[in-house]
C-alpha cells in the first residue's frame, strides 16, 4: 500500500495550501471583488468565441502529432511503422506525448500505449477515451470557490478534452468518444459530497460539452453506475472486501501525507448544513457536538462558512488559532468545530486512501468492455508512476499543473492569459467577478443559466479592462 501510494498522485494538487502556511493574512475576512454583470446575448458570444477555434486547434494537434512522428528515426519509440494501421496507433500515441496534452509525455511508456491502441483500433468500432475526472466544487469555507456549480474553469476543460477527442478522430478517420467517469458517489463515504450537488454538477458539465461539441461525443457517467448493475454484484461484494482489506493496513503515515489535501476536499458545507434535515449527520460515526447545532441555529451561511473556514485555517496553519480565537470573542464553539473537523478529517482521509487504492487503472475499462461492450482507451488526470502507458491530461493546460477545475475559479487576464486560483489566492488580485444579470426578472440563458440564482460568478477578470472582449479572445488560450 505505501508502495502504490508513493507511485500514484491520488489527490490533484493545489496551491491553496502553500497560500493557507504563507504569510496572505489569517482570512478571518474575504474581501468581495468588485462585480461586472453580463447579460445572455453576452454568454452567448463567449461559448460561440469558444467553440469557433476548436476544429483549428484539433487540426493542429493533429499535424503535430503527424510530424512529430515522421521525424522520429526509424525504430525510436515505436514499433511496426511500415504497417499502416501501427502507423495510426504510433500517431494517436503522439498526441499523447505532446507535452501540452499529458503532464507524463516524457515518460509514456509509447511501445505499451502503442499495442494498446492498436489492439483498439483493430476492433474497428467506435473508439472511446475514458477518463476519471471530478467532484463538483467544494467552498471549504470560501477559501477555494464561491459555489458548487461548474463555471468558465469547467468550459475551459471540457473544451481542452474536445479538441484530444476531434485530434484522434482526424488521425483515425471514425468516430471517436471520451467517457467521463464521475466521482462524486466513488468518494462520499470519504469526501460526504451532497448527491444533489454532483448529479447538478455532471449535469451541467454535459450541457457544456454538447453546446461546445457535437452532442453525445463527451459524455459524462458516474463511476459508481459501473458496478450498480445486478449482473455484477460479484464485483461488488469482492469490492467492499478488498475496501476492508485495505482500510485495515492504511498508517497514520500515510493519512499525514494526504490530511491537509483531503481537509480541503470534504463538503463541509453538508456536514454543517443550517437546515437539519439537509445535513449528514454522524460522519463516520462521529456526532457534531451539540453546542455546534445550537450556535448554528439562527445563524446565516456567511456565519457557517466562517466557522468552517476558521477550522480549516487553524488545522493547516496553527499559527492562525490565535487569530481566530480573538474573532469569535471568547465563543468556545470555535475550539469544539476544530476539534470535530479534525477527528471527521482523519478519518475521511483514511477512507479516500483505501477508496482509492482498491481501484486499479483498468478496473473501469474491463467493467464498461463487459457491461457496455465498448471499445475504450484509457487515460488519467492523474500521474500513476507504475501505469507509464497511461496518458495523464493537462485538464486545465500545462499552466494549470496538476490543478482540476473543481477546485479553483478562472481569472481572464490580458495578454491572452488565464490564471486558475482559489478564492483565497485571488485576495491578491486586482480582479473583478463576473456575473450573470437578470433580464425582465428572469435567468434565461443558453449556458451557464444555474450560475445566477445561486450568486456564484461565471469567472474572474482582470480590473479594468473590457470583460466581454477578454472572455471572447480566452477561447484561443490553449
Amino acid at each position: 500500500m505505501n508502495d502504490a501510494l508513493s507511485e500514484r498522485e491520488i489527490v490533484s494538487e493545489s496551491n491553496l495550501h502553500k497560500a493557507l502556511i504563507s504569510n496572505l493574512g489569517s482570512f478571518c475576512t474575504l474581501e468581495a471583488r468588485p462585480a461586472i454583470n453580463i447579460g445572455p446575448q453576452e454568454v452567448e458570444q463567449v461559448v460561440g468565441a469558444w467553440r469557433a477555434g476548436m476544429d483549428r486547434q484539433a487540426s493542429r494537434l493533429a499535424r503535430s502529432a503527424i510530424n512529430t512522428l515522421a521525424a522520429l528515426p526509424v525504430g525510436c519509440l515505436y514499433e511496426s511503422l511500415g504497417d499502416k494501421s501501427w502507423q495510426a496507433a504510433a500517431q494517436i500515441c503522439e498526441v499523447f506525448r505532446n507535452s501540452q496534452v499529458s503532464k507524463n509525455a516524457g515518460r509514456l511508456d509509447t511501445r505499451a500505449l502503442q499495442r494498446k491502441v492498436h489492439e483498439a483500433l483493430a476492433r474497428d468500432e467506435h473508439l472511446n477515451l475514458v477518463l476519471g475526472w471530478g467532484q463538483p466544487k467544494r467552498s471549504a469555507g470560501g477559501l477555494k470557490t464561491l459555489g458548487s456549480f461548474a463555471d468558465l474553469a469547467e468550459m475551459y476543460a471540457i473544451r481542452r478534452l474536445l479538441i484530444i477527442v476531434r485530434a484522434v478522430s482526424q488521425l483515425v478517420r471514425r468516430p471517436v468518444g471520451m467517457i467521463v467517469l464521475t466521482g462524486s458517489s466513488r468518494f462520499f463515504e470519504a469526501l460526504f459530497t451532497r448527491p444533489n450537488v454532483g448529479q447538478a454538477y455532471d449535469a451541467q458539465r454535459q450541457m457544456i460539452a454538447d453546446a461546445l461539441g457535437r452532442k453525445g461525443t463527451l459524455s459524462f457517467r458516474p463511476y459508481s453506475d459501473l458496478f450498480g448493475d445486478g449482473s455484477h454484484s460479484v464485483v461488488i461484494d469482492a469490492r467492499e472486501q478488498r475496501f476492508r482489506d485495505s482500510l485495515a493496513v492504511v498508517t497514520d503515515e500515510m493519512i499525514l501525507s494526504k490530511f491537509e489535501t483531503v481537509l480541503l476536499n470534504i463538503d463541509w458545507e453538508h456536514l454543517f448544513a443550517l437546515d437539519p434535515m439537509q445535513r449528514h449527520h454522524a460522519p463516520h460515526g462521529i456526532q457534531l457536538p451539540p453546542s455546534i447545532e445550537a450556535w448554528l441555529r439562527g445563524r446565516d451561511e456567511t456565519a457557517c462558512s466562517r466557522l468552517i473556514r476558521a477550522a480549516i485555517v487553524s488545522l493547516i496553519s496553527p499559527e492562525r488559532q490565535s487569530d481566530w480565537i480573538a474573532s469569535f470573542e471568547g465563543e468556545d464553539v470555535f475550539e469544539v468545530a476544530l476539534s470535530f473537523v479534525q477527528s471527521v478529517a482523519w478519518e475521511s482521509t483514511r477512507k479516500y486512501i483505501a477508496l482509492h487504492l482498491i481501484d486499479s487503472s483498468d478496473e473501469a475499462t474491463s467493467i464498461l468492455n463487459a457491461a457496455q461492450g465498448a471499445n475504450v482507451l484509457r487515460l488519467t488526470v492523474h500521474q500513476k508512476r507504475d501505469r507509464r502507458d497511461v496518458p495523464a491530461i493537462f485538464t486545465l493546460g500545462p499552466g494549470g499543473g496538476n490543478l482540476l477545475a473543481q477546485h479553483v475559479l478562472a481569472c481572464v487576464l490580458k495578454r491572452d492569459a488565464i490564471v486558475f486560483e482559489s478564492y483565497a489566492e485571488l485576495q491578491q488580485r486586482d480582479a473583478a467577478a463576473v456575473y450573470l444579470r437578470p433580464v425582465n426578472n428572469q435567468f434565461v440563458y443558453p449556458l451557464f443559466g444555474w450560475l445566477a440564482p445561486a450568486q456564484q460568478p461565471l469567472c474572474f477578470v482582470e480590473a479594468g479592462c473590457d470583460a466581454l472582449k477578454l472572455l471572447c479572445e480566452a477561447g484561443g488560450v490553449q
